[in-house]
């Protein structure tokens, strides 16, 4: 720990994991400072010349509000690309509550980065504090075309006009998007802790066996291959029923597509 002036501190070496700062909270932090409240230290990366801010943004500038000068903070030896990578996991499980526009915003950049994206699901998943399912909705999401912004229409007095449609609806969608994001949340969590259980279990059973040692080795070997086994058949399984449900509903469209031509035939 040391105390840092807040002159030598970094903050443009894009180590602000958020998508934007949060004023309301600054200056609550700032309110609290005044009261005399004693927050943790930020933490900054030393790279044998800069000081580079990795956590703490909302505590430097409510320090900074006040007209402080110096602030406790923990030193870490290290680039600033590790100060980044540092920064993309700093909020996981504590202190302001991630937004899901938030956690968006950091999961594109690890995805984004030559070497972080690279990394798996769950490990990107794992270092932020999210669910891998959060992190592949925000892939599928970067993979998407862009769609049409612009729609043109005619007026009741028959002059065209021109909207832009590119934020229509998308307050509605960020808020199913931030629930369906906590529900993923649970949901994985729920089957991690039923594979521990059945792990548990298993170990149990063959804990109980009389059998040689080497014999228990070898079918625990055997349920861990069989059980990987389901586990893909019930991936492919799925994959199949969901390419059953996007045939039927094609299916389904081109019917009521096909009666329409009828009608309009007759």
């Amino acid at each position: 720990m040391k105390k840092l002036n807040l002159a030598v501190i970094r903050i443009d070496g894009d180590t602000q994991a958020r998508e934007a700062l949060d004023q309301e909270k600054v200056n609550e932090y700032a309110e609290l400072m005044r009261d005399g409240a004693v927050f943790p230290a930020i933490d900054v990366f030393f790279d044998g010349s800069e000081y580079w801010l990795a956590d703490g943004f909302h505590r430097y500038f409510a320090t900074k509000a006040q007209g402080v000068v110096s602030i406790e903070a923990n030193m870490h030896t290290g680039t600033l690309e590790e100060a980044q990578l540092y920064a993309c996991g700093a909020n996981k499980g504590r202190g302001l509550e991630m937004s899901w526009r938030d956690i968006r915003h950091v999961v594109m950049r690890m995805l984004r980065h030559p070497t972080w994206g690279k990394w798996t699901n769950a490990e990107i998943a794992r270092h932020v504090g999210c669910s891998k399912m959060t992190v592949g909705r925000v892939k599928a999401s970067m993979e998407e075309p862009d769609k049409e912004t612009k729609k043109t229409y005619r007026n009741q007095h028959g002059q065209e006009r021109t909207i832009e449609t590119k934020n229509l609806g998308r307050k509605k969608a960020e808020e199913e998007v931030n629930e369906d994001h906590h529900l993923a949340e649970l949901t994985d969590t729920v089957n991690d802790l039923s594979s521990e259980n059945q792990a548990l279990r298993d170990k149990i059973a063959l804990g109980q066996w009389d059998a040689s040692d080497i014999e228990k080795i070898d079918v625990e070997d055997t349920i861990t291959q069989l059980r990987e086994q389901i586990r893909v058949l019930e991936i492919d399984n799925k994959a199949l029923r969901e390419s059953r449900d996007m045939f039927q509903t094609r299916n389904a469209e081109l019917m009521r597509t096909v009666k329409a031509l009828q009608s309009k035939l007759k």
